[in-house]
């Protein structure tokens, strides 16, 4: 009996696929019924971890204790040889990843009734940018956790490509296609001819036209449109000075503020320096409402919940043009006012950027954007209606396929890990068993 797993371990969530035998991978439960986690983990004080969902329930309900999210984006950094600080003793980011993916494992080896020891593991195209060192070194540590919990085969799929050999199956005649994977912390690009007849061929290579990637993703989103709408409201761009008719009126310090507008900065404000720093903006700010609300949210450890308000109202723009939030975990609560509009606007640079690794795809395929034939969507932010219309706009004689664009690289991992592990097996191509593994 051979088992073999594939596992998107993603910045926001993670999902998992089983297979056994060389069958049609299905999606496993790894938070009570849903096949999702978010791939965030929670130590309360007597050290106890909490996982996914409850761990952000807990932490947002005032649970004493630290909550740690979009721990993907530390590998191949710095900041995983110098670890955090919890309790007073130094924990490093190996472990604190370890536990994670130790859960989802268990979940993986309750649900199969047996240890599995196979996986292919998602990975970005590019997890550091510009840095080819950081990017093995990001692979490597994460080979490293996986052997940690207990898998003994380890192998890597970059994540647009698993999406395509997700979407594939239901491809009846060969088609140039175009995946656009935006996750929360990467966002990945790949061309490449699929057909239902390729999926049990062993080596793809001759299939695969072009991959890039880029270092920007959802979590980008949240911070541009916290800097935006949500920052202002706590001094971001306001001024400071003027005391003395010597005292120059100048802006305040922008990088506290930016540190506490991204997810995997956060926990570091949460320390003495970084407090007196903030008292110190204070002192000299002009709006001193506002920079009291910053320094209050660094007292409380409030800058989760912010965060967490940001991408709630982001989400909620995704069908609202117009959204008004109040800040219930701040003193005085002040209300937001945010429309789709300005939303739209504070993503532009990235946008930029992430167009421009498209077109660099689309160059290194050595094509014209007129041959792409299907564009596969997968990833949260594709949601937005600015990138729908882009991608529209960009490729014109392409249909967009939306489906199961949460659970398409965890399916396809599974699916590659069938030829990686029992390539003499059969894939089982019965659309209605098929049809079976979407999202729930």
């Amino acid at each position: 009996m051979t088992f073999s797993c594939g596992i998107d371990f993603g910045t926001t969530n993670t999902i998992a696929a089983l297979t056994q035998n060389g069958q049609t991978p299905h999606l496993i439960a790894l938070e009570k019924d849903e096949v999702s986690i978010p791939s965030a983990l929670f130590f309360d004080t007597d050290k106890k971890i909490y996982y996914g969902r409850h761990a952000m329930k807990m932490y947002i309900n005032g649970k004493c204790g630290r909550c740690m999210r979009s721990l993907k984006s530390v590998l191949g950094s710095d900041l995983m040889a110098t670890g955090t600080y919890m309790y007073g003793q130094r924990v490093s980011f190996t472990d604190i990843i370890g536990y994670f993916l130790q859960n989802v494992k268990n979940k993986i080896d309750t649900t199969a009734g047996h240890n599995v020891e196979n996986v292919v593991l998602g990975r970005p195209v590019h997890f550091r940018d510009h840095d080819v060192n950081g990017d093995m070194r990001a692979e490597n540590e994460l080979r490293m956790i996986a052997t940690n919990i207990g898998f003994k085969n380890i192998e890597f799929q970059y994540e647009p490509i698993a999406a395509a050999f997700a979407h594939e199956r239901f491809i009846e005649n060969e088609k140039l296609a175009c995946v656009i994977d935006i996750g929360g912390g990467t966002s990945d690009f790949t061309i490449l001819r699929i057909s239902k007849q390729f999926m049990s061929k062993n080596d793809r290579k001759d299939d695969i036209l072009a991959s890039t990637g880029v270092r920007i993703g959802g979590n980008n989103f949240d911070k541009d449109f916290s800097l935006k709408c949500f920052m202002p409201s706590f001094g971001y761009g306001s001024l400071q000075g003027g005391k003395t008719k010597y005292d120059k009126i100048i802006n305040l310090p922008t990088i506290p503020f930016h540190n506490m507008a991204e997810w995997s900065t956060i926990n570091t404000m949460y320390n003495y320096k970084d407090l007196s720093f903030a008292k110190k903006m204070l002192f000299n700010s002009i709006e001193k409402e506002k920079v009291s609300r910053f320094v209050e949210l660094i007292e409380k450890e409030q800058g989760y919940s912010l965060l967490n308000t940001v991408e709630n109202s982001k989400i909620k723009l995704t069908d609202a043009t117009d959204i008004a939030t109040t800040l219930d975990f701040i003193s005085d609560r002040p209300k937001i006012f945010a429309s789709r509009q300005e939303f739209e606007d504070s993503l532009k640079f990235d946008l930029k950027r992430i167009f421009e690794k498209i077109d660099e795809c689309v160059n290194l395929a050595q094509i014209k954007k007129n041959n792409i034939q299907l564009v596969l969507l997968t990833g949260g932010s594709t949601e937005i209606p600015l990138i729908q219309h882009m991608v529209s706009d960009y490729f014109p004689n392409a249909e967009l396929s939306q489906e199961n664009k949460f659970s398409s690289v965890g399916i396809g991992l599974a699916y590659d890990s069938i030829r990686k592990f029992a390539p003499n097996n059969n894939l089982i191509l019965n659309i209605d068993m098929i049809k079976n593994n979407k999202l729930r």
